[in-house]
């Protein structure tokens, strides 16, 4: 008799939540059926997930849902929808989802991208905000300028692009964030932030920790919770490299982002640890992004040989035989920016999106949005929407030179929506523009070949599955396009000033010349 009423105890339990959760889900966004207790679990893709959810967008609608265990997910495959909740409606829109493992345990929640959006998030976004202003990223230039001829000059003797391009990004910020140069880019504090990068995305990984899908357990003392282990293992890692870094700026002879910050009121309210977590992660974000983004352009360049051609022939109008392109010449080149946008809406680094999380229940085209529910603009979905993008697999660039059809909302958010946007979208994009337009001026883009003279053809949509999606290894021949660009370029590394003291302290003299507000 007791294990019958046992039995039909967990029954009626069982009844009740499938009662609980159709009244919950009832007035949710369509999506794939979920199963009772699991919701879309046993559906969710552990390899190129974006792909999956495309085609869930593709079946039920541009604004789908999804059940994850307790957490809803709402996706967005349609820019004009993304732009209305993401930015109009960004004071609900801008939270981040609960991430116990790498926003907890690892980062201590002094990681910057996955901090909730509180006050705290605020005044750290006050204390970034005069180093990354539109107007101070122009002032980076001379350092951009070094570092890109630097690249081309490296082209002349290698084709191992990876590391040509992880260099350029890596000695870009840190010298704008530490006054360091990083000339090779093996250097030691490189791999040391490299670690750290595998570090948060293994703790990052959707499914890895039980702590993430039941936080709860996250109470447990360590003994029964080795995830903390790990944790802390990896936290002490990360925290030497930031702590190391700071201080080896504050050392350092000239300006920097590291002794700008220092000075301002809005550090005078952190620890030293969560200022050089503040530092670290904005050096940390600039170490893969602009890397991966021209590893992209040059899987492009293979792909779609036909626009190198026209670039180059705008290039050669424009600019001549004799000098670099500089940013200068970015409104007199509108086919090279075009390349730019098309290189970051055709392969995305970020396909999957970034999560949003919502602050409180909203409501959009009749559907209702609950509070905390995971919201993910699915870059994927809105770059490949046939709606709005003719042959949206292939890599135009003219489609940028064209204005949209009447009433055509199309995805031009390449570096995220709202207040959780990108906050150094603008040194990247100065960033892409003269690296594309150098390498086209001065190098053909070939494949390579084997041993026997055969053609090492690539796949443009062999990626990664990771946060950040990159290319599968493949290879590619860069080739002076002529001895004059290699001359251009010889000379041009030999006589450009390489002293990072004295690139930076010209940056901080320029900001103060400008009325720009610089107190170190």
């Amino acid at each position: 008799m007791p294990a019958t009423i046992v039995l039909w105890s967990i029954v009626g339990l069982v009844l009740l939540r499938i009662l609980y959760e159709r009244i919950r889900d009832r007035s949710l966004p369509p999506g794939p059926p979920r199963l009772p207790l699991i919701g879309n679990l046993h559906q969710a893709p552990t390899d190129v997930p974006w792909v999956t959810y495309r085609r869930w967008i593709q079946q039920y609608g541009p604004i789908i849902s999804a059940q994850f265990g307790g957490n809803t997910v709402v996706f967005i495959g349609d820019a004009s929808i993304a732009r209305e909740l993401l930015e109009k409606r960004g004071h609900i829109y801008s939270d981040r989802p609960r991430m116990v493992m790498a926003g907890e345990n690892l980062t201590k929640g002094m990681h910057l991208l996955l901090r909730r959006y509180d006050e705290r998030y605020k005044l750290h976004q006050r204390l970034d905000a005069p180093v990354l202003s539109p107007r101070a990223s122009k002032t980076y230039y001379p350092l951009q300028d070094l570092e890109s001829k630097q690249l081309l000059f490296d082209f002349l003797s290698t084709n191992n692009f990876q590391m040509v391009y992880e260099r350029y990004a890596a000695s870009v910020v840190y010298s704008l964030a530490y006054g360091i140069r990083l000339h090779t880019g093996t250097e030691p504090m490189l791999k040391h932030a490299h670690q750290v990068q595998e570090n948060f995305a293994y703790a990052g990984r959707v499914g890895t920790w039980i702590v993430d899908a039941l936080p709860f357990l996250n109470h447990l003392p360590s003994r029964l919770a080795p995830w903390k282990k790990t944790a802390e293992k990896f936290y002490q890692i990360e925290r030497a490299l930031h702590v190391g870094n700071m201080q080896t700026a504050l050392a350092n002879k000239g300006w920097n982002w590291t002794k700008e910050f220092f000075k301002s009121k809005e550090a005078a309210q952190m620890s030293d640890i969560e200022l050089a977590y503040n530092l670290g992660i904005l050096a940390d974000a600039g170490l893969d992004t602009t890397s991966v983004q021209m590893r992209m352009f040059t899987l492009a360049a293979l792909s779609y040989p036909e626009f190198v051609t026209k670039a180059q022939k705008e290039l050669d109008a424009v600019v001549g035989p004799d000098r670099l392109p500089t940013l200068e010449d970015e409104p007199n080149l509108p086919y090279v920016v075009a390349v730019v946008k098309e290189s970051l809406r055709w392969r995305s680094i970020a396909p999957g999106g970034v999560p949003h999380a919502t602050l409180e229940e909203d409501e959009y085209l009749g559907y209702r949005i609950p509070k905390g529910a995971t919201i993910i603009g699915l870059f994927w979905a809105m770059a490949l929407d046939e709606n709005t993008f003719d042959r949206p697999l292939e890599f135009l660039p003219e489609r940028w030179l064209e204005k949209p059809e009447d009433g055509k909302d199309r995805f031009a958010n390449f570096f995220g929506y709202g207040r959780r946007i990108c906050t150094g979208r603008h040194i990247a994009k100065n960033s892409l523009f003269l690296l594309i337009a150098r390498i086209l001026w001065g190098f053909n883009i070939r494949h390579a070949v084997d041993k026997d003279g055969k053609t090492k053809e690539v796949n443009d949509m062999d990626m990664t599955s990771g946060f950040v999606s990159s290319p599968f290894p493949f290879e590619a021949i860069f080739e002076p396009r002529s001895m004059q660009s290699k001359e251009v370029i010889e000379n041009n590394w030999h006589k450009t000033e390489k002293d990072v003291d004295v690139i930076m302290n010209s940056i901080r003299d320029k900001q103060i010349s400008m009325g720009l507000n610089v107190r170190a």
